[in-house]
């Protein structure tokens, strides 16, 4: 009875045990084999750009809504604006992307929305559509959104930056 709780035993870690050791061995050679070539890194928390908000700068009465720190190269960028300021209700929008290493900046991606009557319920811009781009090179960016009145007598504007890598 002895030998034949022994033989149990031993069976039962060969079958649970023995895979759990090749398994982690074999994860092991495959991470080390990943990691050792060119431009791989391993990112244990891959979201903590996606918790950093960008620094706005510029006026208090505009807001840059659900811009990431970073984004990768060819994935969709998507942004809203919030405006606090009633005396731009029906003004229009405009949204700029500059590349930051030329000099002077130079334009990426412009995009214009106009007669945006957001004041009726508070409504984040664009009305009626959606800010979204993409951009294939990697690099330093700054988004501008700039939001005139209707008569073009006021402006406020809002700029943060980015990286796509």
């Amino acid at each position: 009875m002895l030998n034949y709780k022994m033989a149990v035993q031993n069976v039962a870690l060969l079958v649970f045990l023995f895979p759990v050791v090749i398994s982690i061995g074999f994860g092991a050679i495959v991470l080390t084999d990943v990691l050792s070539q060119p431009n791989r890194e391993l990112n244990m928390w891959p979201f903590a750009n996606l918790i950093k908000i960008p620094i706005q700068t510029g006026d208090k009465d505009i807001e840059i809504q659900e811009l990431q720190r970073t984004y990768a190269i060819n994935s969709p960028i998507q942004i809203k604006v919030l405006i606090s300021d009633q005396n731009f209700d029906c003004g229009d929008l405009y949204i700029t992307i500059y590349d930051e290493k030329t000099s002077p900046k130079q334009v990426v991606k412009q995009h214009g929305y106009f007669s945006q009557c957001f004041a009726k319920g508070n409504l984040p811009l664009p009305i009626g559509d959606q800010f979204l781009t993409n951009i294939d090179k990697a690099g330093n960016y700054e988004i501008v959104a700039e939001m005139n009145d209707k008569n073009y007598q006021k402006t406020i504007t809002k700029a943060a930056k980015f990286k796509v890598q």
